[in-house]
């Protein structure tokens, strides 16, 4: 009779130094590493082969340090079917040097991995599965496309900082006591892009700024000091009253996609919004969804009228 193999542990690597990389591997090496952070569930959606070979796939690439398993997404879960996060591993990062020409740095990123917090690994999974279902829903139809950062022609002044985030600051003119200018820093969670190719020419593309808000700030607060998601509205809105999309973007308009946890927390942010406009109407450069909208079960509603416009009143595509 055969023996049962036993089951390898989760968390704790067991190599065998056994595998050998197939292309299908180092696609998904580098799709983690596009993201930062992907579930296998993701992974199989955007990685072709059958859903069996990818988890065991996952599974070698876990344990011989190509790929890393979070520790922290032990705590949040509460079942086994749950699917499992991953990172990149020490040796996924030679094979993203030699085979996608991304430059290795001299961090560990086992380590660094092993080390984030719940909240982060929160944050960056909300933030992947928005991108996720963004790159699905374009791959699925043939009158928009998806632009990376990169395809945007981004930092074409320079200014931007360099790497994966970008960053850039704006003056901002204090109202009540204490009238002066403030420096805000304006940082994304995501910049991507939608290209329509049946549109007219000069309205072919659009620039838009991701929000993923888990709840972890106060909406409004009393000055421009201290974080707020209100800081965050004004730091868009006076980016585009100075021109500083078409500067750094190459584009004059954009829209802010915020996605939150719930239809309160929506409500809360477009009154945030109305304030901070002069006419106390609302700017509708401000798109609000709540995640559970949002799925790798149906990606295309990603680009239907489920936002709400920062008026509150209509809902929004952004295939407008």
């Amino acid at each position: 009779m055969r023996a049962q193999q036993k089951r390898k542990p989760r968390y704790k690597r067991t190599p065998t130094h056994s595998l050998r990389l197939q292309e299908r591997d180092k696609e998904i090496i580098h799709q983690v590493y596009r993201y930062r952070f992907l579930n296998s569930r993701q992974i199989d959606s955007l990685v072709e082969g059958s859903s069996q070979r990818i988890l065991r796939r996952l599974g070698g690439l876990f344990h011989e340090d190509y790929l890393s398993r979070p520790i922290e997404q032990i705590r949040p879960y509460k079942t086994g079917s749950d699917p499992m996060i991953y990172g990149i591993g020490n040796k996924g990062i030679e094979i993203l040097k030699n085979e996608f020409a991304i430059p290795k740095n001299k961090i560990d990123w086992t380590r660094k991995n092993r080390g984030v917090r719940q909240i982060y690994l929160d944050h960056q999974m909300m933030i992947s599965n928005f991108m996720v279902c963004l790159e699905l829903a374009c791959k699925n139809r043939n009158d928009v496309e998806f632009l990376s950062r990169e395809k945007l022609g981004e930092d074409l002044s320079g200014k931007l900082m360099s790497g994966s985030t970008a960053k850039w600051k704006v003056e901002v003119q204090r109202k009540g006591k204490g009238s002066g200018k403030v420096g805000l820093s304006v940082i994304p969670d995501k910049v991507f892009g939608l290209y329509f190719p049946n549109k007219p020419p000069g309205k072919r593309r659009a620039l838009f700024f991701l929000e993923a808000d888990r709840s972890t700030m106060p909406v409004v607060r009393s000055n421009l000091y201290r974080s707020s998601f209100y800081k965050k509205l004004v730091g868009y809105w006076e980016s585009y009253r100075q021109d500083l999309f078409k500067e750094y973007f190459g584009l004059k308009g954009a829209r802010v996609l915020t996605v939150t946890k719930s239809q309160q927390r929506i409500d809360n942010m477009i009154e945030a919004n109305k304030k901070m406009d002069e006419r106390g109407r609302g700017l509708r450069m401000f798109l609000f969804a709540t995640q559970d909208e949002i799925t790798s079960e149906d990606p295309d509603r990603i680009l239907k009228g489920i936002w709400k416009d920062g008026r509150g009143e209509n809902t929004a595509s952004l295939m407008d």
